[in-house]
């Protein structure tokens, strides 16, 4: 039986660590830390977040931590995961709402995400819009389009935080290629072949659409041109196997 504040059934539960929930909420701990301090943050008392493919983590970690935030926005393509927040958390900091877009994995007979895509948000009503693993699982096209859509939704000194799959090696060695090189040098061996430049996306698992959405680290900037954001950093992974980068408003 868990102890946790909110406890949620394994099926709305996603990532590598969603089998043990008490490790799970602990990696929620750990992203809001992340964005907390490369944000320049103490904590998120005077923050208004807008949480996109939500899921549970970041939920879970700041009641069982008894976090501040000044008010959160869960959105998701699931919607049975959302029912389940609604009628489950009780706290009136958190509002959460369904999104009927097209996502592969979630939601493949969703609506196509496009630039004009309305979100059930107040426009320039939020200092820090964060994606975790979700554009781990865009196509370039969506990636673009995403990033039109939360442009609207950011005030003009907020920030957007996102991770994804970055097509390198690592110093620090937690990079996603970095997990792979053993299985990416041994294919290489056995075709006797040189291991190539990145390409600038790669859908990585074969049979299983945007499973692993792997861009290069210079489309995974180039994308962001003309969006209305300005990159402030791409930065390798600390802990995950995802980068993380850090944009403002252009």
């Amino acid at each position: 039986m868990s102890n946790l504040r909110l406890s949620v059934p394994r099926e709305f539960r996603r990532g590598g660590k969603a089998d043990n929930e008490v490790e799970s909420v602990e990696s929620g701990y750990d992203l809001i830390q992340l964005m907390c301090r490369n944000l320049g943050k103490a904590t998120l008392a005077e923050t208004d977040v807008l949480d996109m493919g939500c899921g549970t983590k970041l939920v879970q970690a700041i009641l069982d931590r008894e976090l501040p935030v000044r008010s959160y926005v869960g959105i998701d393509v699931h919607t049975p995961l959302i029912e389940f927040l609604k009628v489950n958390v009780t706290d009136d900091r958190f509002t959460f709402f369904p999104s009927d877009t097209h996502n592969e994995m979630y939601n493949p007979e969703g609506k196509p995400l496009s630039a004009n895509t309305r979100l059930p948000a107040q426009e320039e009503g939020f200092d820090l819009i964060c994606l975790f693993s979700v554009f781990t699982h865009l196509a370039p096209h969506d990636y673009v389009s995403m990033l039109q859509v939360l442009r609207r939704y950011i005030r003009p000194e907020g920030r957007i935080f996102f991770s994804l799959f970055v097509n390198e090696l690592t110093d620090g060695g937690h990079g996603f290629v970095d997990s792979m090189r053993p299985y990416i040098e041994a294919a290489m061996l056995k075709k006797d072949a040189a291991l190539t430049p990145p390409a600038d996306f790669v859908d990585w698992v074969p049979g299983k659409p945007l499973l692993r959405a792997v861009y290069s680290k210079e489309n995974a900037l180039r994308l962001v041109q003309d969006t209305g954001w300005e990159v402030e950093s791409l930065n390798d992974p600390e802990k995950s196997v995802q980068h993380y980068m850090i944009c403002k408003p252009a």
